[in-house]
């Protein structure tokens, strides 16, 4: 069952990211996914479910991707650089879940409640809070409220990536940018921390093109 529930969560993909959630028909997904709709209907009591069902899984799919790309390093400040070029390279791409989140048009809304973009919010939040306490646990950030402090770069981030206006440009300058104000904020005052933050702002720029 779970081949069939992949191969249907697909096609809707395929459809949903093409023609949007309204303008695809149950259908139309049953006939690309290769499955009858009963079998659709088995799976999933409605399309709004398939909907959030499909939703779910791209965002543990790109949290995967968020830890998977900062797991081998072991510096806090790096890891957070890291992590934010990361996540701003994959918020500039087309795919599927950013579409949702950016949802431009509003055709994501009447399907998407706001408890799970709420999980996605909770999501991200949760891994800066763990970097941040890595640094504090290692002298390298300052003490502070993690999980208040984490909100307020996520929210920080969304200004500059899907959330952002037309006055800023969400560009690898921006980013830069950002993340200089982050770590003037977040590093410890000591000298041997303020010159290695230092080296990693200016190093962070590279960090970006690797991503």
């Amino acid at each position: 069952m779970k081949d069939k529930k992949d191969a249907v969560l697909d096609a809707a993909k395929r459809r949903f990211h093409r023609f949007g959630v309204k303008k695809t028909t149950m259908d139309e997904i049953s006939s690309d996914a290769g499955v009858s709709k009963k079998t659709v209907y088995e799976i999933f009591r409605s399309k709004d479910e398939l909907f959030v069902s499909l939703f779910i899984r791209e965002t543990l799919k790109v949290r995967k991707i968020f830890l998977n790309k900062v797991a081998h390093i072991d510096d806090p400040l790096e890891k957070i650089i890291q992590l934010f070029h990361v996540a701003a390279n994959y918020f500039r791409q087309e795919s599927f879940w950013v579409q949702v989140l950016k949802d431009t048009d509003g055709l994501y809304a009447p399907f998407l409640k706001e408890r799970y973009r709420r999980q996605v919010e909770e999501g991200i939040v949760e891994i800066i809070a763990r970097i941040l306490e890595q640094g504090i646990a290692k002298g390298e950030i300052r003490p502070l409220d993690t999980r208040a402090v984490s909100y307020f770069l996520f929210k920080l981030f969304q200004s500059i990536s899907y959330a952002r206006t037309d006055s800023i440009k969400g560009d690898e300058q921006d980013l830069e940018t950002m993340m200089d104000f982050i770590l003037r904020g977040i590093v410890l005052k000591e000298s041997k921390n303020r010159s290695r933050a230092r080296k990693k702002i200016e190093r962070s720029n590279s960090f970006g093109h690797q991503c």
